[in-house]
């Protein structure tokens, strides 16, 4: 218990840190997050106009529309960015400072997701709520089983990115193109997650490859859950939960092969 209490003191002070620089630099914080509203709402727009008032594998003007702000949602409260800044303090040597620190430095990370997430959370979710309640098609049907499922959904998959894009970023122990690599996959994700389209706009074997990958049950499922297209009590709901934790369990220890692998190659000076 008191290594516990230990560890948890040591938490809070980091997660105090990471709030007080997100606040230092709020107004960059502003800037990306509206920057991050660009993608989805274009691709509502577009599809919008697709559709044509018409319904388009299983989506009505009502179903894109809180599609495409779920998407904007659950993208912010599960996103990374850590293999940009992995890649450049290995490759500048500034990873020296935080491995002599009594902490291994992946939490550092970890509690920058969580302080810049919950910033997110507490911006859009009443924000989303306020909008509901002046437009009508906004609005959506939300039990408290939704929304326990959906906080489980959101961890499990922000755990999955975080964890693929950190691995990512370790690639910069053996190359120098480690964001240039994690880009390409940023570029399957965007299709194969439902971040473009939903996933019944592709080809059967597309959207049944995509379910299994760590692409679909990151954005997808737990967008398609918020919606109620897919009812909290269906066995697809475990179904993906249990795909979500198999590819937690399986990217842990791709974590630890490469930490343990790339840390025996790492030399720097400085930082």
């Amino acid at each position: 218990m008191k290594a516990f209490a230990l560890f948890w003191h040591k938490y809070r002070v980091l997660l105090r840190v990471e709030w007080a620089v997100m606040f230092a630099y709020r107004s960059e914080s502003l800037i990306w997050m509206i920057g991050a509203f660009i993608q989805p709402l274009v691709s509502m727009a577009v599809w919008l106009s697709i559709s044509d008032n018409q319904t388009v594998g299983g989506y009505d003007a009502h179903d894109y529309m809180v599609y495409f702000l779920g998407v904007l949602l659950v993208d912010r409260l599960t996103s990374t960015w850590d293999v940009w800044e992995l890649d450049a303090s290995i490759q500048d040597g500034s990873l020296s400072t935080k491995l002599v620190r009594p902490f291994h430095p992946v939490h550092w990370s970890i509690s920058q997701n969580l302080v810049y997430k919950l910033f997110f959370a507490f911006l859009l979710i009443p924000a989303w709520t306020i909008a509901a309640a002046c437009f009508p098609m906004l609005r959506l049907i939300i039990s408290l089983e939704i929304m326990v499922l959906f906080f489980i959904a959101i961890v499990l998959s922000s755990a999955i990115r975080f964890l693929i894009g950190y691995e990512f970023g370790l690639l910069a122990f053996w190359t120098n193109r480690a964001t240039a690599i994690y880009s390409l996959y940023e570029g399957i994700h965007l299709f194969l997650a439902g971040r473009i389209a939903p996933l019944s706009m592709f080809p059967s074997w597309v959207e049944d490859a995509a379910t299994w990958l760590p692409f679909y049950v990151t954005v997808g499922f737990p967008v398609e859950l918020l919606t109620g297209k897919i009812e909290a009590g269906s066995s697809a709901v475990l179904h993906y939960l249990m795909i979500q934790l198999g590819w937690v369990i399986i990217l842990a220890g791709v974590f630890r092969l490469l930490w343990r692998s790339g840390i025996k190659k790492y030399g720097a000076v400085g930082g």
